[in-house]
């Protein structure tokens, strides 16, 4: 079986190895770079040591014009990864045995087709799990100086690294296998299966993933200068914790109404100095409500997401099985 399927899925494997060395030449190299301006601006002394200075706002903010876009900009490319390459190597696997025929030949033989089957999930779930497992530890690194300044809960960080990258990929190569024993043809059930992924995979990260753990609610001084965004909470797990929401509230804990919050800005227009506009702040009785998820549960979060996702693949193979199993032609 081993010899059988490195013969039917080695053009796959080779194309992974290809986008693995790409992957490496283009952001190893452009991560070095980035890591240089990191180590020559001296940005790490300063988020230890805080960022009220002149000085380190000033290199923060040349870094993050100089790194952030493009940073975004190369990961967003490969966000949808994980799903093509799940949906692909999955939906192969079967929807290619019933469009040559094959499958006529692979389950008359000694093996049962359920044996057959589930050495071919193993064998190339393997695959599956050592490219991404690289893929996700490239990235990391490619990333981590931006991460040590804007946090790792950042848009296309906490989806490329860690453990996440790896269950999502498994769960759409289940979803791929699962389409190709039902649909019986390679495009139809990669098609179905990537989005069928995207019909998963969205809602959990812009809905459920914030639910993870309760976030934590703190009440800061309005006159502070806090910024939306990761980073914009000094706590105890660090400053680069990821920010769900923050208004004003009044002495009671109620938000402002969106008028009463125009009256405010206007009032604030009218004075000369800041120290006058935080003196008005203060005479309201009025905070600044942050509702944030801290940076030290990164690791929490991506065990969770990626348990989350590997066992609905792991669901979903068992039906394939069990399906095959009795599935008379």
């Amino acid at each position: 079986m081993i010899w059988l399927t490195w013969r039917q899925h080695r053009a796959q494997a080779l194309v992974g190895a290809v986008l693995v060395v790409l992957t490496a030449v283009v952001f190893l190299s452009y991560g070095q770079s980035m890591r240089g301006a990191y180590a020559q601006d001296g940005i790490g002394g300063c988020l230890a040591h805080g960022t009220g200075g002149d000085h380190c706002q000033s290199v923060l903010t040349a870094f993050m014009g100089r790194f952030n876009g493009v940073t975004n900009h190369l990961l967003t490319w490969f966000s949808p990864l994980p799903g093509l390459i799940g949906a692909i190597v999955g939906a192969s696997l079967l929807g290619r045995e019933y469009e040559h025929g094959t499958w006529r030949l692979a389950w008359t033989q000694a093996v049962p087709r359920t044996r057959w089957l589930t050495a071919k999930l193993s064998l190339v779930g393997l695959g599956v799990v050592a490219t991404t497992m690289t893929l996700s530890a490239i990235f990391g690194w490619f990333r981590s100086p931006m991460d040590q300044v804007s946090g790792r809960f950042a848009p296309g960080a906490f989806d490329l690294e860690g453990l996440s990258l790896t269950g999502y990929t498994l769960f759409a190569f289940a979803l791929g296998v699962l389409a190709g024993l039902l649909l019986r043809r390679t495009v139809p059930a990669i098609v179905a299966a990537f989005a069928a992924f995207l019909a998963v995979r969205l809602p959990a990260e812009y809905w459920l993933r914030q639910r993870y753990q309760s976030p934590v609610t703190r009440l800061l001084d309005p006159a502070g200068d806090h910024t939306m965004g990761p980073g914009s909470v000094p706590t105890s797990s660090g400053p680069r914790s990821w920010v769900l929401s923050q208004d004003l509230v009044d002495r009671t804990g109620r938000a402002l109404s969106s008028s009463q919050h125009d009256q405010i800005t206007q009032r604030l227009g009218g004075f000369s100095n800041p120290a006058a506009s935080d003196a008005y702040l203060r005479g309201l009785g009025l905070h600044l409500r942050v509702v944030y998820q801290p940076a030290g549960r990164f690791w929490h979060f991506q065990i969770v997401e990626a348990a989350l996702f590997t066992g609905l693949a792991a669901a979903l193979l068992a039906i394939a099985i069990w399906r095959l199993r009795h599935r008379s032609s």
